[in-house]
């Protein structure tokens, strides 16, 4: 029934079901189910000899695959099999780890626009250096202005028209 099977034909069968598993376990872009698909594919053209026998292995292979899949999927991401795939860690903020830290202590404070502010750029506000951004208005180069409010990263302003 299933004509020439050698030794090309079982790696290229083989490799194909691998890329096939780990882009159903990491989907990613396609590149390994596209190039899984690719081995497959060519690996049955070279082993069957009709289109009946092509659609049977079709059908084996998807079963195979389905079955590897969910075989895997029921030992779960915890399992010592898969940790080496999948990366589980997290970067908890308990742990000290957070993308930006709010600098409440900015707000209520005087300071000088270092760069014209059209809204964003540089301010020096007690002496350091800070990116600060306008509320909309442009502010311009020496002018004092005061910090209104902290979002995240950003720094607001305004222009200070009170005198010290």
């Amino acid at each position: 029934m299933l004509g020439d099977w050698n030794i090309l034909t079982i790696v290229l069968y083989v490799f194909g079901l691998l890329l096939l598993t780990v882009e159903g376990l990491m989907p990613g872009f396609g590149v390994a189910g596209i190039t899984g698909t690719i081995c497959v594919v060519i690996s049955i053209a070279l082993i069957t000899s009709s289109l009946y026998e092509a659609i049977l292995l079709v059908i084996a292979t998807i079963a195979v695959f389905v079955t590897i899949l969910v075989v895997l999927y029921k030992l779960g991401y915890g399992s010592k099999y898969l940790k080496f795939i999948i990366l589980d860690d997290e970067q908890k903020k308990e742990s000290g780890y957070t993308s930006s830290k709010k600098e409440l202590s900015y707000i209520g404070k005087i300071g000088v626009a270092d760069t014209p502010l059209r809204p964003s750029g540089v301010a020096i506000i007690e002496g350091e250096r800070v990116n600060v951004q306008s509320q909309g208005d442009f502010i311009q180069k020496g002018s004092r202005i005061i910090v209104t409010e902290v979002d995240g990263m950003k720094i607001i302003v305004k222009k200070c028209e009170e005198e010290i």
